[in-house]
């Protein structure tokens, strides 16, 4: 999609890490910490609910490797799916737990407490969820998958990015848009950081 950010291949060509065949693997501007990544479609797919299921499998065999974990810390896995997005095209954050900033632990039970979420098991599960009610906020953390069910729920009522950083006392990271120029600089060495550790250990094309 021509005003896609995501679908601009040349042009975020240089945060790209890695690549196969249908995926990317991304470092995003405005970073919550070192080690954060993501796993981003080349199709133009809204969100991980509408990934076509002949890519479930390339999908999955790229989700399971353990890189973040054996390089930074167990990450949490989380989508917005279209709720609150603010790129319209899937992207999956893979995001560390622990580092020189924060030790989060028992993230699912911090956050969004008042809306109802579903345990699953497959990602068949989130498909058929989003296919029913059009809008979800997934959430993983040490291999422990749920929904989110926000198809009546304000837009941008919750959203990942704020509760992050209430939770690690790191304010700044609440809008990567407007960050002062502090934040700017951190994103910046976290980004290069994210590159030099991870790019060795990403497989040949």
């Amino acid at each position: 999609m021509k005003d896609c950010l995501f679908c601009q291949i040349d042009k975020i060509k240089p945060d790209i890490l890695w690549e196969s065949k249908n995926f990317f693997i991304k470092v995003g501007v405005g970073i919550l910490a070192p080690g954060h990544v993501m796993i981003i479609p080349k199709q133009h797919i809204t969100c991980f609910g509408a990934l076509p299921r002949q890519l479930i499998e390339e999908f999955m065999l790229i989700k399971k490797k353990d890189t973040i974990k054996s390089n930074f810390s167990e990450p949490i896995i989380f989508e917005h799916g279209v709720y609150g997005q603010t790129v319209n095209h899937a992207h999956l954050h893979f995001i560390p737990t622990k580092n020189e900033y924060y030790n989060l632990e028992n993230i699912k039970e911090k956050l969004f407490k008042s809306v109802k979420s579903t345990r699953i098991e497959e990602l068949s599960q989130l498909i058929d969820i989003f296919k029913e009610e059009g809008s979800y906020i997934y959430l993983e953390e040490k291999d422990k998958k749920w929904v989110y069910h926000t198809k009546d729920e304000p837009e941008r009522r919750f959203f990942f990015r704020k509760e992050f950083a209430k939770l690690t006392g790191l304010q700044g990271l609440k809008d990567w848009q407007s960050m002062p120029e502090e934040e700017k600089q951190r994103d910046r060495e976290w980004v290069k950081k994210t590159k030099d550790i991870l790019t060795p250990y990403m497989p040949e094309n």
